[in-house]
């Protein structure tokens, strides 16, 4: 079973394709490194990859033209990164159907959160509903009131949203950065703590109640999860 996401990075300087690949495995990736575009059609048929990263001034095929030819047969998310910023490559990256397009130089953290914001909406998501159990908590999306052993527990507007989200997922990891764009309503930027300070408020407000059965748990780098397992132990 799968567990890293696998990263396919098209890139042919060298020395910065052993620096991304070092820091994104560090981060929890899997990420095999192609120089150019030589044999990707094949590469990609016979491997399952979640995420392209590509340059676009490449030896032989350029990146757009790999582009071009893969979203024929890959679905999941394209992002170019590279040293050419002009608005007009940058439009003509995204007309070719680009997820994302980041300019060189690009700071390490910086590319992890656009990587991890891309997967995560990617991802399919759970199908959606006005209401949702779990233990013995119920939750009503249209008249926005959560039920615990048939107790109303007060939630403000932004825990309620978080708490409608880390249901849909429930028993899975939801990043920060989906977390932001969900209930912020902006692109995440890689800095800002908002999140981890509501989310900090929601665990508060579900383990001061002795009858709720679920914690939110973190993983760091990853993001949190809500759960009726104690992954502490």
């Amino acid at each position: 079973m799968r567990v890293a996401n696998q990263l396919l990075l098209v890139e042919d300087d060298y020395q910065l394709a052993r620096s991304v690949k070092r820091f994104l495995t560090k981060e929890g990736f899997e990420v095999h490194h192609f120089v150019n575009g030589d044999n990707l059609a094949e590469l990609i048929a016979s491997n399952q990859f979640d995420l392209i990263l590509c340059d676009v001034m490449l030896p032989g095929t350029n990146g757009f033209d790999i582009a071009k030819s893969l979203r024929q047969s890959f679905n999941g998310p394209f992002i170019f990164m590279t040293a050419l910023s002009d608005v007009e490559d940058q439009l003509q990256g995204f007309n070719l159907g680009a997820d994302d397009y980041i300019c060189k130089p690009v700071p390490p953290p910086l590319l992890v959160a656009r990587i991890k914001a891309n997967l995560q909406r990617h991802k399919p998501q759970v199908k959606t509903t006005e209401k949702i159990r779990y233990g013995n908590l119920e939750i009503d999306k249209q008249r926005r009131t959560v039920l615990v052993g048939g107790g109303l527990l007060p939630l403000s507007r932004y825990e309620f949203d978080l708490l409608w989200i880390l249901l849909e997922h429930r028993e899975e990891q939801v990043s920060r950065e989906y977390l932001f764009t969900k209930t912020v309503g902006r692109e995440y930027n890689g800095m800002d703590r908002t999140v981890d300070g509501r989310i900090s408020r929601l665990r508060k407000r579900l383990e001061t109640n002795k009858k709720v059965r679920c914690r939110i748990y973190t993983s760091w780098g990853q993001g949190y999860m809500l759960s009726e397992k104690d992954l502490n132990c």
